[in-house]
């Protein structure tokens, strides 16, 4: 079945068109690195002698690395390599379902967390390499009648604690996605009730912000959620730190026992589980970004030479650019099955 790229959706409603501005939001200033940047630097490295192929990287994603693989990974691999590329994102879960439906056949399949890749059963794939993190922040609109109160609080004059008593509010219009379909849905409502526990918030304050795990008020796609808050539709909205400064949208930082970024807090996580509609049992991790290739996929050889571009020097040097935090490699599942070129590759490190 074929299926809309989102890069020409991105295309259609301009929201790939960004380029180098001041950051805006806390803390912004150490990641005020221009996207346009992360692609020419990494092409400049480019190798003339690279082999010309044919053949199509179709690539799905969880929603939030859109901007990353459509702007900046997928123009790489096609100079680099002369073949096409393809993408389409959604929430990790969502991807998942859609790939074991047969609805899309990806040859690639770039995850957040392993729950997603896990869930697809060896007969798509038995490993995954984890290479990237990045801690949730709370984006929020410049139009929102709270914004000033919002900056205080991204500046340090406001205690974080404030943020959680703003969400509480009735006309507080919070956007998320949805933990049904959505890890980063997932992350925000463990959050909530972390930050109950680690700010030493009143009981119930988790709760009365987020009402149903599926509240229709507040959950949106992942792939417009961010544009529906420029836009001015919400108040504030759960983001990854790259996508809110990929979208130059002011943020506001939440501390490591909270944010779900920082590895070294993985044991403060894992205190937090989120039991999904459909009877599964989600446990709080570090946030990390995970890359795989399909099997029984169209043009398995261009699904495999993406997976190398993103986990090479230069592919890494692009998600550092974009915002995020680049880790060790953390191979998931069965590293024997790893093909030969990626293993070389992560081998390098």
């Amino acid at each position: 079945m074929k299926y809309l790229p989102v890069h020409k959706r991105l295309l259609a409603s301009g929201i790939g068109l960004l380029a180098c501005a001041a950051m805006v939001g806390c803390g912004t200033d150490e990641n005020n690195t221009s996207t346009n940047s992360a692609t020419n630097t990494a092409t400049s490295n480019t190798s003339a002698s690279t082999t010309k192929a044919s053949g199509k990287a179709d690539v799905a994603y969880a929603g939030s690395l859109q901007l990353t693989n459509d702007s900046h990974v997928g123009p790489l691999f096609e100079k680099q390599t002369g073949m096409s590329y393809e993408g389409y994102g959604n929430g990790a879960d969502a991807v998942a379902n859609l790939i074991k439906s047969g609805q899309i056949t990806p040859n690639v399949f770039e995850s957040i967390g392993t729950a997603p890749i896990a869930s697809l059963g060896s007969k798509f794939t038995d490993w995954a390499v984890g290479f990237a993190s990045s801690p949730l922040v709370i984006a929020y609109s410049k139009k929102s009648p709270y914004a000033s109160q919002l900056e205080a609080i991204a500046d340090g004059k406001k205690p974080i604690s404030d943020l959680f008593t703003l969400m509480e509010k009735p006309d507080f219009h919070l956007g998320r996605t949805d933990p049904n379909t959505d890890p980063q849905g997932q992350y925000f409502v463990m959050m909530t009730h972390l930050a109950e526990k680690e700010l030493h918030l009143p009981a119930g304050t988790a709760d009365k912000i987020l009402g149903s795990l599926d509240n229709s008020s507040q959950v949106y796609n992942e792939t417009d959620i961010l544009s529906r808050l420029q836009a001015g539709q919400m108040d504030a909205s759960s983001a990854y730190l790259p996508e809110a400064i990929q979208q130059h949208l002011p943020y506001i930082k939440l501390p490591d026992t909270i944010n779900l970024g920082n590895p070294a807090d993985a044991k403060i996580y894992a205190t937090e589980s989120l039991k999904l509609s459909n009877g599964q049992t989600v446990t709080g991790s570090p946030i990390e970004v995970y890359i795989t290739t399909i099997e029984g996929t169209p043009d398995p050889d261009a699904g495999t030479a993406f997976a190398k571009l993103t986990l090479s020097k230069q592919g890494q040097q692009i998600y550092k650019q974009m915002g995020y935090t680049l880790t060790p490699f953390k191979v998931w599942g069965s590293k024997s099955d790893i093909p030969a070129a990626i293993e070389q590759e992560i081998s390098k490190q």
